[in-house]
């Protein structure tokens, strides 16, 4: 009887053990909206950074199509911004409502619409081009934004692959947690309570 509650013993230890391990090992992969205790507040700002980068490369086409349907629609383009920025996630509507504000306060559209490359970033400087260059010089806005749309999915469309690539490291983690507690249970349990069984005879 002492050689199974020792074997059960020293299997809890073990399998006690892992869950604190890999727990440290999901959370330092773990991507979470709020900054965790302990990282410091550059890093944190830096994950939030790249998931704001991300929010904005997913809805930038969708952006450039309702601009296109707008504009084609009989839009002016400072109507047009207006328009989609409601049906648009809050880095790309805050973006475009502060175009709205700086021409509402007198400000030309070519010279307002440098606000949304100033917070979106460089994948806002084409469009941003386009439409200033066709404020200052009236060329058409339609075949630019057609151009625009399709580099802009063909864009997502690769990040998304690259993350795809990126998946079975991800998983790696999740795997371990699954396999290794049940190796513990499965493998080294009956071995450990056959060798003490072996020692009482």
């Amino acid at each position: 009887m002492s050689a199974w509650l020792v074997a059960a013993s020293t299997v809890v230890v073990v399998a006690g053990g892992l869950p604190v391990v890999l727990g440290r090992v999901i959370r330092a992969g773990r991507n979470v909206s709020a900054r965790p205790s302990g990282v410091p507040a550059a890093r944190a700002v830096r994950l939030s950074r790249r998931r704001r980068a991300r929010l904005v490369e997913a809805a930038w086409p969708d952006a450039i199509d309702m601009l296109l349907l707008t504009i084609a629609a009989g839009f002016l383009p400072v109507q047009a911004i207006e328009s989609v920025r409601g049906l648009l996630p809050a880095p790309l509507s805050d973006a475009f409502a502060s175009v709205g504000r700086r021409c509402a306060a007198g400000e030309r559209f070519a010279d307002a619409v440098q606000s949304v490359s100033e917070e979106l970033g460089p994948i806002a400087s084409p469009l941003v081009d386009g439409l200033a260059m066709a404020d200052r010089y009236g060329l058409p806005l339609g075949p630019v934004l057609a151009r625009l749309g399709d580099e802009a999915r063909h864009h997502r469309r690769r990040a998304a692959e690259a993350r795809a690539r990126q998946l079975p490291v991800r998983l790696a983690a999740p795997m371990v947690v699954c396999t290794l507690p049940s190796f513990v249970l499965l493998a080294i349990a009956p071995l450990l309570i056959g060798a003490f069984s072996s020692l009482r005879r």
